[in-house]
């Protein structure tokens, strides 16, 4: 089946602009208490710090550089997820929920500000998303796997942990029927090809400890705990509970949607699970895997209260 990809020629309604102000107000407030204060500032660097991450750090040292390239990196990841749910219609009526969602979610949580290893994470994960969602049931696009495999292989030498998201990626490529034998080679030499070139260049430079650091990174669990808890955290976490609902509203809503919309929609909500599973296992890294979970959340959540909108609609009139 050929990928459907909307034109996108509809009106743009203007019933979002009253809730688009507040937001964009809260947002620009957040990220200019960001800088007036320097939240964030200087950059974190962990215990275990990625090599590329630490060359980013140094290229970033300047404090309004890095308050403007989050911010732009975030209203990229926006608007990428936005174009993905108007291009796959995941929502029946136009609406730019998800857009305002996420960078709320983002902004607000004083932990992923200014600039983050998962920033760079997140931009590469929302690529490879639009890849798979491009590549449904066309198993012969093989270069959209092989970018699927590039991108989380990027995303992981700025944060390991984005390699576990690969096996979701494969799941999601049987769920739409895209995955065979030639495209499942294609996603694993894209990941592969990365840290081949990595290789390289640590036996170029006799330095191997890019390769220890990603071991370290990923066989470093630290569970959750409440401790871990910071309070700037706890209004995002409410994500966790609203997703609750949104899977039970899934489950009981999705004869009303095509195979399509409840496939696609399906593989974000695996997305969000597996988000969860790692904010349990990684709870060091809260902040950076609730970024990760806003993801799929931004666009679960808007379709959820657009249908909750339009049950009303339809019971008031």
């Amino acid at each position: 089946m050929r990928h459907f990809r909307s034109t996108d020629k509809r009106l743009k309604s203007l019933s979002d602009w009253p809730s688009m102000v507040p937001t964009f107000a809260v947002c620009l407030l957040c990220w200019g208490l960001c800088y007036v204060y320097s939240i964030g500032f200087p950059l974190e660097k962990k215990t275990i710090t990625m090599p590329l991450w630490l060359l980013a750090g140094n290229l970033l040292g300047y404090k309004s550089g890095a308050c403007l390239a989050g911010l732009f990196i975030m209203v990229i990841v926006s608007y990428v997820m936005q174009r993905i749910t108007d291009i796959e219609m995941l929502i029946r009526e136009r609406t730019r929920l998800p857009f305002m969602l996420f960078l709320l979610l983002v902004s607000t949580n004083a932990g992923l500000l200014p600039i983050k290893e998962v920033s760079i994470a997140l931009l590469c994960l929302v690529f490879a998303v639009y890849e798979l969602f491009y590549s449904y049931q066309s198993p012969e696009l093989t270069g959209k796997f092989f970018n699927i495999g590039v991108l989380i292989g990027v995303a992981g030498l700025f944060m390991p942990q984005i390699l576990w998201f690969m096996p979701l990626f494969w799941i999601g490529m049987y769920q739409f029927r895209s995955l065979d034998f030639k495209s499942f080679m294609a996603s694993l030499i894209g990941v592969l090809i990365i840290y081949w070139f990595v290789l390289a260049w640590c036996v170029w430079k006799h330095d191997y400890f890019m390769f220890s650091a990603l071991y370290d990174e990923l066989t470093d669990f630290r569970f959750l705990s409440i401790e871990i808890v910071q309070l700037y955290q706890i209004g995002t976490i409410v994500v966790l509970p609203v997703l609750t609902m949104v899977f039970f509203h899934v489950k009981t809503d999705a004869l009303s949607n095509s195979v399509r919309i409840r496939q696609l929609i399906a593989f974000l909500l695996n997305m969000a699970i597996g988000s969860v599973g790692m904010i349990v296992f990684y709870g060091e890294d809260l902040d950076s895997f609730l970024a990760i979970l806003y993801l799929p959340s931004s666009v679960l959540i808007a379709y959820f209260l657009e249908n909750i909108r339009r049950i009303f609609r339809f019971v008031l009139y």
